[in-house]
């Protein structure tokens, strides 16, 4: 008896709840799309001769697939010593490229930013352009220069934007703060 309640007011709650519903075709579906024509040689539709075709095309989806990991080196720190941070982003889908990747990043509290953001491709192989900007607000974005600010008053957001990561490649952006 709980358990229909609880599913009647799931039900209830989806029914009247506001939102769109999307979803993403899953990699390797196959999609097919038939068109048919048919042709009458008697146009007053009586009996006549009369030829139907159809065509067909299909489309093998093929979607990339983005893991992303942050490191701390060292993972253990005093107050005044220096943290790097490494952002790894992987395409781990053997077959398609990933494009205009976008990480965001929010630096810690209590830390001060040091140096520009470092960038690279492991075998020196360059997927794409990086580019790296910073906030103050999550929403206004400027160049990533020497220093966002000379100590975090207010959060600080990083963010790297990669053009195109081909399939099975990774790259990483590592920057580095002083804890205050």
């Amino acid at each position: 008896m709980k358990m229909l309640a609880v599913w009647a007011l799931v039900a209830i709650g989806m029914a009247i709840s506001p939102g769109s519903a999307s979803a993403a075709t899953a990699d390797g579906t196959l999609i097919t799309n038939v068109a048919c024509a048919t042709f009458s040689a008697n146009p007053a539709g009586t009996a006549g001769y009369a030829v139907s075709y159809c065509a067909t095309a299909t489309v093998l989806i093929r979607n990339p697939c983005i893991a992303l990991q942050k490191i701390a080196n060292p993972t253990a720190q005093a107050s005044g010593g220096d943290v790097t941070f490494t952002l790894w982003v992987v395409n781990c889908s053997p077959t398609s490229s990933a494009w205009n990747i976008l990480v965001t990043d929010r630096m810690p509290d209590n830390t001060a930013y040091e140096n520009p953001s470092f960038v690279s491709w492991p075998g020196n192989a360059t997927p794409g352009v990086w580019q790296a900007n910073y906030s103050s607000n999550n929403t206004t974005w400027s160049a990533l220069g020497t220093q966002p600010g000379a100590a975090q008053g207010a959060p600080y957001y990083l963010r790297y934007t990669l053009d195109i990561l081909g399939p099975g490649k990774s790259a990483f952006a590592s920057f580095q703060v002083t804890i205050l």
